[in-house]
């Protein structure tokens, strides 16, 4: 089966690359092309006795805020098994399995590559199918990009396998 992969490493000196699918048996089923984020509030001076208002525009540039993505995964396996899977990923996310918090991301779908990414929330709007066939399991997991502008690519080897995003 083809699809598109999700490649995550922790900013911690000598993390692994590690890809959804083949690591936590978990498939990503959207995620957003957000390419640029929306531009901070600059500095500025309103005077009553004045049309408009008095802004200060950096020459370097706008500067841009942190965001907000909310990515949606799936994983399908046996009977029962989406809890182990999912806590599985929810533990590497969020850092309580002693991997560190903070990560870089990358999607091969939308070519954008975040640092300074860390998980928010597991939102309450899961989807499980659980019988006799197995589960199906689809939720969607928040996550705060506090590096708006810095691209991350992933690197690879001679051997064709990722072995960092920078």
């Amino acid at each position: 089966m083809q699809y598109d992969k999700v490649y995550l490493q922790k900013m911690k000196a000598s993390s692994p690359v590690k890809e959804t699918v083949a690591d936590f048996d978990i498939y990503c089923a959207s995620m957003p092309f957000k390419l640029y984020s929306d531009a901070k509030d600059l500095s500025k001076r309103d005077w009553y006795d004045e049309h408009g208002e008095d802004e200060y525009i950096p020459e370097e540039g706008l500067k841009l805020k942190s965001y907000t993505i909310d990515v949606t995964f799936c994983c399908k396996g046996d009977k029962n098994s989406s809890n182990i899977k999912i806590k599985k990923f929810l533990d590497y996310l969020t850092g309580n399995d002693g991997s560190g918090v903070e990560l870089k991301m990358y999607c091969t779908w939308t070519k954008i590559g975040r640092k300074s990414v860390r998980f928010t929330k597991l939102n309450d709007d899961a989807r499980l199918v659980r019988d006799d066939d197995g589960d199906v399991l689809v939720f969607k997991v928040s996550f705060k990009v506090n590096d708006p502008i810095t691209d991350i690519s992933p690197i690879v080897n001679g051997m064709n396998v990722i072995t960092d995003l920078r």
